[in-house]
C-alpha cells in the first residue's frame, strides 16, 4: 500500500510516499480503508522534532475517515462497508490503516469523508475543553483564541449551540468573518494593540468566565486579566513554550483554574461522549466543521509547510484514495 513515510525528523521535505506493508489488526482493532486523512498541529511536532518519535520509518497523522474492510474478533458492532472516522490512529496517512475500535465512530451518511477526517483532534478537543474540563453553563461567557483555526472554529459552535456569550479576537477581515459565520457574538480586532485593555467596553461583558488558549506561553498574562473572579482557563496548547511561566499572584487574585488537555491521554469515556456530542450537533444543524484545502497525498510535504506557515484559516486534510 501506499503510504507517507518519513525516516528523520526535520523539514516537510523529510516526507515521501512510499509502498509499505499493509497492516494487521489485532483483536480490539479495525482495519479501515482510508479515504482522507486530517492534518493538525501535533503532526507537525513529531516530524520536526518537537516531539519524540518511536521508531523510524514513521508514518505520520492520527485522524482519518474511511470504509471499514476488516473487523477484529472483540472489536464491536463495526461491520466491513461501515463508513466511519476517528482519532487517536497511528499512521493514518496511508492507504490502509488499523485502528482501536474504541476510537472509531460511525460517519454519518450526509458528511463527506474529507469533512469527517477534519473531525477528530480539533472537534473532539473543543468538546473536551468545553466541557469536559471547562464545565461550561448556559449563559456563560468563552473568550475563545483562534476563532478561524480549526479548534476554535469547532469551539465557536459547540459553545454556541449551548448557549454561551461567545468572543474570539481576529487579525484579518478573513477571519473575522469565518468566526462570524460560526457564530461568535463578538470578534474583537488583534490588530487594535488596546483590545486586552478594553476588553470590557469591547465586548460588553466585564469578564470571560472560561478561556479556551491555544498558545498559552504567550497569553497567560492576557488572560487571567480579563478572566472573571472564579473563571477557567483551558490551556489547549502552548507551542512557542512548553513551560510558560505565569502570574501566580494574579492567579489567586482571581481565584483562577488554569486546566490542561490533551487529546492522546484523554479517559476513553469522556472521549466517546465528546464523540457522540459532536455528532448529534452535526446531525441536528449545530455544527459543521471548516475544511480550508485538501491535498492529494503526493502533496503531504506542502499541507505540512501550509500548516506551519498558518496560510489557511481552517483544516486541512491529505486525500488518500478515491
Amino acid at each position: 500500500m501506499k503510504a507517507v513515510v518519513y525516516y528523520e525528523q526535520g523539514t516537510p521535505e523529510v516526507l515521501t510516499i512510499e509502498e509499505v506493508e499493509k497492516p494487521g489488526i489485532k483483536p480490539d482493532e479495525i482495519l479501515i480503508r482510508v479515504k482522507a486523512a486530517g492534518l493538525n498541529p501535533v503532526d507537525t511536532y513529531f516530524r520536526s522534532g518537537k516531539r519524540p518519535v518511536s521508531s523510524f520509518p514513521a508514518i505520520p497523522h492520527f485522524d482519518a475517515a474511511g470504509i471499514v474492510e476488516e473487523v477484529g474478533s472483540s472489536a464491536g458492532n463495526f461491520q466491513p462497508g461501515d463508513r466511519v472516522w476517528g482519532t487517536n490512529i497511528p499512521s493514518a496517512a496511508a492507504e490502509w490503516a488499523a485502528a482501536p475500535a474504541s476510537n472509531i465512530f460511525p460517519l454519518p451518511d450526509t458528511m463527506s469523508f474529507t469533512e469527517g477526517a477534519s473531525l477528530g483532534i480539533p472537534a473532539l478537543t473543543a468538546h473536551l475543553a468545553l466541557f469536559f474540563r471547562a464545565a461550561l453553563q448556559p449563559g456563560e461567557t468563552v473568550f475563545i483564541y483562534g476563532g478561524a483555526g480549526a479548534v476554535g472554529h469547532a469551539a465557536i459552535q459547540l459553545a454556541k449551540h449551548h448557549n454561551a456569550f461567545v468572543i474570539t479576537p481576529a487579525s484579518t477581515n478573513e477571519k473575522n468573518e469565518i468566526a462570524r459565520r460560526a457564530g461568535a457574538d463578538v470578534v474583537l480586532n488583534l490588530n487594535n494593540n488596546g483590545w486586552k485593555e478594553d476588553f470590557a467596553s469591547a465586548s460588553g461583558k466585564p469578564g470571560a468566565d472560561v478561556i479556551l488558549d491555544m498558545s498559552f506561553s504567550e497569553n497567560a498574562s492576557t488572560d487571567l486579566h480579563i478572566l472573571s473572579p472564579g473563571g477557567r482557563v483551558v490551556a489547549v496548547g502552548s507551542p512557542v513554550n512548553n513551560m510558560p511561566a505565569f502570574p501566580w499572584q494574579l492567579l489567586n487574585q482571581k481565584y483562577a483554574s488554569i486546566l490542561g488537555i490533551l487529546l492522546f491521554t484523554a479517559p476513553l469515556p469522556a472521549l466517546q461522549k465528546a464523540a457522540s456530542g459532536v455528532q448529534q450537533s452535526y446531525e441536528q444543524g449545530l455544527f459543521s466543521p471548516h475544511v480550508a484545502r485538501t491535498y492529494p497525498m503526493d502533496e503531504a510535504a506542502q499541507a505540512h509547510e501550509d500548516l506551519e506557515n498558518k496560510r489557511y484559516a481552517g483544516n486541512l486534510v491529505l486525500t488518500v484514495s478515491e
